[in-house]
């Protein structure tokens, strides 16, 4: 109860009221764009390594509400940009000093950081994109796993900057709302399976 009584009086400021809005609005858009599907893609092969049995790809479905088990446009969520800040924080170690320099820096050395993480994070996205393409169209050319490297990568890109608005103007931290509504959106489709 308390909670509710807090979202009320938080409704009621409209600044507050306003941010609220907002982050649902991209939420829903979040959502949306998770049943869009990729064009081309050999369903069947697709359904074979999904099998509840919590496996790779069942993870990595549940991170991104079940975008990948469909095969949609944000497939591949924003999984690359967690990749690339965990790969750049692990350089950042002494391992190599432009990064450990960039740390010390302070907010200007951060904002360098996060730019590079981006960049980092959309080669990773374009690059899985490319292999996912290779392995759900055994029989496509290049231009046919170039085109959905592109839309995989494009997702990736719209979704982070869906993230960094929901940020700047909405409520909390985008990531951590897309990684969570991800999840969220997962677990109905959990409990029917648990009692099938």
């Amino acid at each position: 109860m308390g909670m509710l009584k807090t979202i009320a009086k938080a409704w009621k400021v409209a600044e507050i009221r306003s941010k609220m809005l907002f982050t649902l609005l991209m939420l829903v858009v979040f959502r949306i764009g998770s049943c869009i599907p990729v064009p081309n893609i050999n369903r069947a092969v697709l359904a074979e390594m999904f099998t509840g049995e919590a496996g790779l790809f069942d993870l990595f479905d549940l991170f991104s509400g079940g975008s990948f088990s469909n095969f949609t446009i944000f497939a591949l969520s924003i999984t690359p940009y967690i990749t690339a800040s965990i790969i750049i924080q692990l350089l950042q170690m002494d391992i190599i000093p432009y990064f450990t320099e960039l740390k010390e820096q302070g907010a200007t050395g951060q904002q360098k950081i996060n730019q590079i993480n981006r960049y980092l994070g959309l080669l990773l996205a374009f690059l899985q994109g490319f292999a996912m393409a290779f392995a759900f169209l055994p029989n496509g050319g290049a231009l046919d796993f170039l085109k959905v490297a592109i839309i995989l990568t494009g997702g990736t890109a719209f979704l982070l900057w869906m993230a960094d608005q929901m940020t700047q103007k909405g409520i909390g931290s985008g990531v951590s709302l897309l990684i969570m509504a991800g999840i969220i959106s997962s677990i109905p489709n959990m409990f029917i399976e648990t009692f099938q």
